[in-house]
């Protein structure tokens, strides 16, 4: 694959570069759980885009949890800092991929829907983080990838085209929208996303059954 100083390549995180989704999803549905409500087979799969903060407007302003947004944030972060810090790991091949096209010049980037309290250190941790220009935090934008809006936004911060941008994620929602702005997008498989590869490989101009392909 060839790389220039004028492309860049923004990945995902959770179920893209590492495997964390086991962990968060636990968190996530533990606020329903608690709360003794029923939820549809899909809710993972709404949420995984939006952040904790939106996540936690979503219990509040759709399924009408009865608790502060600032409280149910705090919950999550609580549930999920200590396992980011010390038990998600690398997918396979990730570490070695991103190695080799820093090695290039190209210019890499992280957007994800984790904030930067589990993020920056999961990312550290293992041995990753300096590979990166900018780590972005869906809420350093105020938006999240369900909204087109946020792909415009990465790439005007880069300063690259929207052709120029290559997307990693395992999210059909965050690959369909960054599709709709232009963008070069790659659908990576995740077992939590298993009954979506036909969809995934439709969808993605690329699929990534694991990076040790590329």
């Amino acid at each position: 694959m060839q790389n220039t100083k004028q492309e860049a390549y923004v990945f995902d995180l959770d179920g893209t570069l590492v495997d964390s989704m086991p962990y968060f999803t636990s968190a996530m549905l533990s606020i329903p759980d608690e709360a003794g409500m029923t939820y549809g087979d899909d809710l993972i799969k709404i949420l995984t885009p939006l952040g904790y903060t939106k996540s936690a407007e979503y219990y509040v302003n759709v399924m009408g949890i009865r608790d502060s947004v600032e409280h149910i944030v705090e919950r999550i972060r609580e549930k999920l800092v200590y396992e980011y810090s010390n038990n998600i790991v690398l997918k396979a091949g990730v570490g070695e991929y991103l190695r080799r096209l820093h090695a290039t010049g190209a210019r890499l980037f992280v957007l994800t829907a984790s904030p930067h309290i589990v993020t920056d250190v999961c990312l550290q941790k293992n041995g990753v983080y300096d590979l990166f220009e900018t780590v972005w935090s869906v809420e350093d934008f105020g938006l999240s990838k369900s909204d087109t809006r946020i792909f415009f936004e990465v790439a005007n911060r880069i300063g690259c085209k929207m052709c120029d941008v290559h997307y990693f994620d395992d999210s059909l929602i965050a690959l369909e929208n960054a599709g709709k702005a232009g963008y070069n997008t790659y659908g990576v498989y995740d077992s939590h996303t298993e009954d979506e590869i036909a969809r995934m490989k439709t969808l993605a101009r690329h699929y990534v059954p694991t990076f040790e392909v590329l």
